[in-house]
């Protein structure tokens, strides 16, 4: 048994199941009214702070010798400091919106807050496509995209006609972005393990 596989916390299965046990009762919670939505987005910083470590531990040391490049520590970078910017712009935005009883102008600025680094975010992976010359590491980056956006398309889908029919709460639209960084994370391990139990096989 080698180290690695003799702690179950240096690979990231455990921290995906903490990032979406502590994702869900928030989501449910605020969706179903019986906590505040500036509440809940503070609460959002704990399952963002997982899906941080799901990053760290999604390959290990001898992989990321193989597979690591400069565009993607620089990427991994860009989407950590827009990922806190974002927590950060949501708490803000939405706790001045909600105690200053913010109007017209000043309540644009404050939704700009969380938007601005939810674009950046975008951005961010627009960039590492770009600036990525391993066609592997850019080909595991789409997919791992896709199944985030599937993840989207999924829950909006599903919930927007429960909605429509009125058998679910109203959700903001803005709870993509965390849907979609739980969808991209639990991609990205999917893909990993695919390929160890393909290189276990032969």
């Amino acid at each position: 048994m080698t180290q690695l596989e003799g702690n179950a916390w240096r690979t990231p299965g455990p921290w995906v199941g903490l990032t979406i046990g502590t994702a869900a009762p928030i989501l449910a919670l605020a969706s179903a009214g019986a906590i505040g939505t500036g509440l809940a987005a503070g609460l959002m910083i704990v399952p963002l702070a997982l899906a941080i470590q799901v990053v760290r531990t999604i390959r290990n040391p001898v992989e990321l010798q193989v597979y690591g490049s400069e565009a993607m520590r620089t990427y991994n970078k860009r989407m950590l400091v827009a990922s806190m910017a974002y927590a950060a712009g949501v708490m803000c935005g939405v706790g001045l919106y909600n105690n200053a009883e913010l109007s017209g102008p000043l309540a644009f600025v404050a939704a700009l807050l969380p938007t601005i680094p939810a674009l950046a975010m975008v951005w961010a992976m627009g960039r590492y496509l770009t600036e990525e010359t391993d066609e592997y590491l850019r080909h595991r980056a789409s997919l791992s995209a896709m199944i985030g956006l599937g993840f989207v398309l999924v829950a909006g889908t599903v919930w927007g006609f429960m909605e429509t029919f009125g058998v679910a709460p109203h959700v903001w639209a803005w709870w993509v972005v965390p849907i979609f960084a739980i969808g991209l994370g639990i991609g990205q391990v999917v893909i990993s393990r695919n390929e160890r139990s393909q290189g276990d096989d032969e």
